[in-house]
């Protein structure tokens, strides 16, 4: 797995052209090491992008000489993490496991079997916006070559009661989206629904729950028509000790990348097919910033996100209302805390929302007439004027 603990895939290094090739463009970007790449808004990760673009340009459909140029450049500090962008992010993960090999190791790695996907980009004739705009439910939908149907989900936080049911929701959603013609309900396919958590905080949770109907008494499979999987990134060490297939603890450790020491430690750390491709994709990911831009203003990742800015505020005021409740005793605390979370949730999903359509220098009634707003939405937009710097804090 690591480096100094198994036999190291080699990248040849015979592409000695290709190679002074790329030096010789790079070596034109190379004026200023010290450029800014962090920048989280969009008018500054132009440049980001140029820089990202060169190395991509000058070593076109030689992935061997192109990781390498990579990983000198993560090293010399050239390229580094986007903080919106982070590899977790809901939308570069829809981007980078759209790709099948990636998606197919993934889900491997998670169920144990050797399974193999259809391509999605094949199916929807390249076009990776087609494509995760095709799934309304999930970050990613895939079939294999048998039509089973896997699904998987990116999410940053676990609420667990709304978690588990959704996940039933989603894989009943899958079941009956499935033709049963003349009542032939044994040719139904299996649905896997995967849900990958960066930090579930429940105890004694493992690594990865499997989970399936069972009888209660027998505690047998009542049937394997639907199998849900929580992979809890959180419970995932950086190690072989609990016998966790390679690929999945690399993912969790990539899925982790916050900031350039990561990233560079990610690199350094690994070499494999999987991590290799995972840092290609990634990179091409926040590469193509028209992409980034339309899943941006897609309306399914609109609503998604804008949910789960609600529950999450929802669940701040909920905390902190049991403090409230705590230091006077009273249950009112907590009911409170619920009402400053729901306001707060509110207000954020209508400032992503004035964002989105462009709206953040019109006057109230065009914002009004633009979205059409309710009562209800009037009067949380009526006191959106005390809150004007959340327009720039809470950018989605």
């Amino acid at each position: 797995m690591k480096n100094n603990q198994t036999k190291q895939t080699q990248i040849p290094t015979s592409h000695d052209e290709d190679a002074n090739a790329v030096d010789a463009v790079e070596s034109q970007s190379q004026k200023n090491p010290n450029t800014d790449l962090e920048k989280p808004n969009l008018g500054n990760y132009a440049e980001y992008s140029s820089k990202l673009k060169r190395i991509f340009q000058s070593a076109a459909n030689k992935n061997q000489v192109l990781y390498n140029r990579l990983k000198t450049a993560i090293q010399a500090k050239e390229i580094t993490v986007n903080k919106v962008y982070i590899p977790a992010n809901r939308r570069i993960f829809s981007i980078m496991f759209y790709h099948k090999d990636l998606s197919e190791t993934v889900i491997r790695a998670v169920i144990g079997e050797d399974i193999m996907i259809t391509d999605p980009l094949v199916e929807h004739r390249n076009d990776i916006l087609k494509a995760i705009e095709s799934s309304i439910w999930v970050d990613v939908f895939l079939k294999d070559t048998t039509s089973r149907v896997y699904t998987l989900d990116m999410q940053r936080k676990y609420f667990k009661q709304r978690n588990r049911n959704r996940s039933i929701y989603y894989g009943a959603k899958e079941l009956a989206a499935q033709e049963v013609k003349d009542c032939r309900y044994e040719k139904l396919k299996q649905v896997s629904i995967t849900f990958i958590y960066e930090n579930n905080t429940t105890p004694r949770v493992a690594p990865i729950a499997k989970i399936q109907p069972t009888d209660v008494d027998t505690k047998e499979v009542y049937t394997d028509l639907l199998t849900l999987y929580e992979v809890n990134l959180n419970k995932i060490f950086d190690s072989d000790e609990q016998g966790l297939p390679e690929n999945l603890v690399i993912l969790k450790s990539f899925l982790s990348i916050q900031k350039h020491e990561d990233l560079d430690t990610f690199v350094t750390t690994y070499d494999t097919e999987f991590s290799r491709r995972l840092i290609m994709e990634y990179m091409d990911a926040i590469l193509d910033d028209e992409i980034l831009l339309k899943v941006e203003g897609s309306e399914r990742f609109m609503l998604k996100l804008s949910e789960e800015v609600l529950l999450e505020e929802r669940e701040e005021g909920r905390l902190e209302g049991e403090a409230i409740g705590i230091s006077k005793g009273e249950a009112i605390g907590i009911s409170k805390g619920e009402a400053i979370g729901i306001s707060k949730g509110e207000l954020r999903t209508l400032v992503a929302l004035i964002h989105r359509k462009k709206l953040k220098h019109k006057t109230r009634g065009q914002i009004i007439d633009e979205l059409e707003l309710n009562e209800a939405e009037v009067e949380i937009l009526d006191h959106f004027n005390k809150y004007t710097y959340l327009l720039d804090e809470f950018v989605i």
